[in-house]
């Protein structure tokens, strides 16, 4: 009885310890499961469309963002989606052929999920090129090359006679398309309308030929084909092939200057039948130079001329020059020097496009195109007719080509820049102890967008500054000033050094990767007014005495101060928007200063080796408009940084001390 009774203890004890290792088993998968929620909510969700400017989806766009591995590819409805991305700050990168980059920032909250996050992409230029291989007395041939896959039409007339169009193509990158029942003799007008995969439209530019003439001689050769002009360091290079039957004598090349008539510059006593290619070393850089090729057989048939193909040579400019905007747009394939005492002027509306490969080998740059001015340039564009300067890269980068370059010489008149926009450049515009009138200035995507260095009385402004690895450089300038300034999505926004009596004032620095501005000047800089957003710190204040005031910036790390003398840092608002209760306001390098009227929020020290003696504490919520999409600084009715400067008036960048 006893030894049952011991069994039926054992038996019970060991299943006690069975169901409690089942119950801690249970516990654990619902503990870790209510962790993995926990965890779950960390991250969060983004997803949107892809633009173009006229609201068509794009398809095939590849979006990246700067915070993480993944990448999303729109579909065929232009949509991208990230189903679990870190919480914080993301940049937003868009990469599409055709297109410029894009980019955008948001800030993404535990567990938010943010839909309707829209990117809007920009159209490289030149989408379709056309040129006319074959014309005779009664049909063309066109052929059309796009940048992506399009549906392509021919609209076409005779001159003074109505429009035509051929039926749409098969979508593809290159297209044939004939021309029948033309007339003799006549001149016409031929655009090309493509329409891509995905619904977008786009237009070519409008060229013009003439059919062959009939009375020419029967049994002429057949015209050269696969014309091509280049450039080289002695001159414009035309090359060619001839698939023709008929024995050739030679070629005649035709040549015409700007907006001339062709003249007769080479002949088959010249060109003879097994050459292919000729150097034309008789041209003035910076000029337009126009060319057409015609087949010469030993009877002394020829053949009609192949379309015009332009070129404006690299080098020097030896006179004063014009670039039309009829002449648009205009290709560079080697570096322009301006030199001293000439002027190159530009009309508004021309484009200038620019190779990455520098064909000319002058310059600075043995390997970068380089647009150099010693002399004077007068560039002025217009609001709707800007002068633009890009890549001619299909997918820039931000180092295509070396920018403009502006440098003091003996004979130098002030040169005149507005409306100007430049991409795709190490240097945007570069300025070197030169005097120039320089405003509406937009640079988009280069290393540098607009470098100030050794000016003396000079005032820039209204400058933009697109995804620019940094947006506007100063350095070794004398009595100048900025103003009106926008900077979006560069590495460090602006960057100040060595200058003396410098003034920046009205700027609105947004999504700087690293710092929004950076000083370190010599003497006597006052930073008024402004908007300093960055992703790590707001303001690197460095050098001797200057004066920030009326500024509103809104980084983890607030102001760093490094310069050894004291600055003036106050009326200003500090904020940590996008990491909360972390890092310091203001912290000063060299303990014990004081940093009055300021008001410090969000963070988790509000001043670190430093305090706010001398006036009012005031760390408290501004309270801004906010908003989503970019973020609005203004500050709402009430709001306690609307009485708070030392006078008692507005602090942060839309104060005043009036």
């Amino acid at each position: 009885m006893l030894s049952l009774l011991a069994l039926s203890n054992t038996f019970i004890q060991r299943m006690n310890r069975r169901w409690l290792a089942v119950f801690a088993l249970v516990t654990l998968i619902i503990f870790m499961a209510g962790c993995e929620n926990q965890m779950s909510t960390q991250r969060g969700v983004i997803s949107g469309l892809v633009l173009d400017e006229s609201g068509n989806r794009i398809t095939g766009a590849l979006v990246t963002s700067h915070r993480s591995l993944y990448k999303a590819e729109t579909d065929e409805n232009g949509h991208y989606e990230f189903t679990s991305l870190d919480v914080g700050s993301h940049r937003l990168t868009v990469e599409r052929n055709g297109f410029y980059l894009a980019s955008r920032t948001i800030e993404l909250g535990y567990g938010q999920v943010l839909e309707s996050i829209n990117i809007t992409v920009k159209n490289l230029p030149d989408l379709i090129k056309v040129q006319v291989s074959v014309r005779e007395k009664d049909r063309a041939v066109l052929e059309v090359e796009c940048a992506e896959s399009m549906s392509v039409i021919a609209a076409w007339r005779q001159v003074g006679a109505a429009r035509l169009q051929t039926m749409p193509t098969q979508h593809a990158l290159l297209h044939q398309i004939e021309l029948k029942g033309l007339f003799p003799g006549a001149d016409y007008l031929v655009q090309i309308e493509g329409t891509t995969t995905d619904g977008r439209k786009f237009v070519s530019d409008q060229i013009s030929f003439v059919t062959v003439n009939p009375l020419d001689v029967s049994g002429a050769p057949a015209v050269p084909e696969n014309f091509r002009l280049n450039q080289s360091p002695e001159g414009p290079i035309l090359s060619w092939s001839y698939g023709g039957l008929d024995s050739l004598e030679g070629y005649r090349i035709y040549r015409a200057i700007d907006d001339g008539a062709m003249q007769k510059i080479f002949d088959e006593g010249y060109l003879f039948a097994a050459q292919n290619s000729v150097t034309d070393d008789t041209t003035e850089p910076g000029r337009l130079y126009r060319y057409a090729i015609q087949s010469v057989d030993h009877e002394g048939n020829i053949s009609s001329l192949t379309p015009e193909l332009s070129i404006i040579p690299a080098g020097k400019i030896r006179q004063d020059l014009t670039w039309k905007v009829a002449h648009s747009p205009i290709r560079l394939n080697g570096d322009l020097t301006i030199p001293a005492g000439r002027t190159l002027t530009i009309e508004a509306g021309v484009n200038l496009v620019i190779s990455g490969i520098d064909d000319g080998k002058t310059g600075y740059k043995r390997d970068s195109c380089e647009f150099i001015v010693e002399g004077t340039l007068l560039a002025e564009g217009s609001a709707d007719a800007p002068i633009r300067m890009i890549s001619a890269s299909s997918s820039p980068t931000r180092t295509d080509w070396d920018g403009v370059r502006i440098i003091a010489s003996s004979l130098q008149n002030p040169s005149i820049l507005r409306h100007i926009e430049v991409a795709g450049a190490e240097k945007g515009i570069a300025l070197y102890n030169s005097q120039v009138q320089a405003e509406n200035l937009l640079v988009r995507y280069c290393k540098t967008g607009v470098s100030l260095n050794g000016l003396t009385g000079v005032t820039v402004g209204n400058i933009e500054s697109h995804e620019c690895e940094t947006g506007i450089y100063v350095e070794s300038t004398l009595d100048c000033n900025l103003n009106d300034l926008i900077i979006r999505d560069a590495e460090n926004g602006m960057i100040l050094l060595g200058n003396k009596n410098l003034s920046v004032s009205r700027f609105d620095v947004r999504d700087a990767a690293k710092t929004a501005v950076k000083t370190g000047d010599r003497e006597g800089l006052k930073l008024r007014n402004g908007v300093l957003h960055a992703l790590v710190t707001g303001l690197d204040a460095g050098g001797a005495v200057s004066d920030y005031q009326y500024l509103t910036i809104d980084a983890p790390a607030g102001v760093v101060v490094n310069g050894a003398d004291v600055p003036v840092i106050k009326n200003c608002i500090v904020y940590n928007r996008q990491k909360p209760g972390t890092g310091y306001g203001i912290e000063d390098k060299t303990p014990g200063r004081s940093y009055a009227y300021n008001m410090i929020f969000n963070y988790s020290t509000a001043t670190f080796n430093c305090d706010q003696n001398g006036g009012p504490i005031q760390n408290i919520d501004p309270s801004f408009v906010g908003g989503s999409g970019e973020y609005d600084y203004h500050l709402r009715p009430g709001s306690p940084a609307l009485t708070a400067s030392e006078r008692n008036g507005q602090i942060g960048a839309y104060g005043s001390d009036i």
